[in-house]
């Protein structure tokens, strides 16, 4: 298992996650997912991609 630990100056807003999306709204999480599936994020090499499981 692998940890990550982050530290910064809070930003006082609702934060949503969803996968590899952070974002403010459950709603943002949904769009950024059909901009991704529909290749509004450009090309991704196929190294970088994760193995969901």
């Amino acid at each position: 298992m692998l940890s990550m630990l982050y530290s910064g100056e809070p930003i006082r807003q609702h934060v949503e996650f969803g996968g590899p999306f952070v974002m403010n709204t459950k709603t943002e999480i949904f769009q950024a997912y059909q901009d991704f599936h529909s290749g509004k994020f450009g090309s991704v090499p196929q190294q970088a991609r994760l193995a969901y499981r």
